[in-house]
């Protein structure tokens, strides 16, 4: 998965932008060198951004390709092991309550998942789910980027 230059060049300039262009205002009177450290710390965050999501990029291509069918399919299997528990506490059980006319003993029921347990599956989803389109948006932008590219040097 790639991390596109674009989310990362936001999130860069929103850091830089915000809390920090504060603190860089609050101490330095110069302009021009509050200018150059802004940019200078823009550059920075994207670069670490850029390379965290490398390095992220190589772990999951590294289980992707790998030869053990565990590390290739361990992130598949847990979201669908997370949507089967979904399943359970939210429609089968419900239901088995109503075929039965009381609640059948079952625990833990959808109320009482805890807020962990919520965050975990909005995370692995969201990660998971947005991965996977970030996967196909960004083969795509990169093919239509290559081919509009100028050639190096030139501009």
């Amino acid at each position: 998965m790639m991390f596109p230059a674009g989310m990362a060049a936001q999130v860069a300039a929103g850091l830089v932008n915000g809390p920090l262009a504060r603190i860089i205002e609050a101490h330095i009177a110069d302009v021009a060198l509050r200018r150059k450290l802004s940019a200078e710390m823009e550059q920075q965050v994207l670069t670490h951004l850029t390379r965290t999501a490398e390095l992220g990029q190589a772990v999951v291509m590294a289980e992707v390709q790998s030869e053990h069918w565990l590390s290739r399919s361990w992130r598949p299997m847990l979201m669908l092991l997370l949507m089967c528990f979904l399943l359970l506490a939210g429609l089968i059980l419900p239901l088995a309550d109503v075929i039965a006319g009381q609640p059948v003993p079952f625990a833990p029921r959808w109320q009482m998942l805890p807020q962990g347990f919520w965050d975990f599956l909005a995370i692995g989803m969201g990660g998971y789910i947005g991965g996977r389109s970030l996967e196909k948006v960004a083969g795509a932008v990169t093919a239509v980027v290559e081919r509009k590219a100028p050639p190096r040097g030139r501009r």
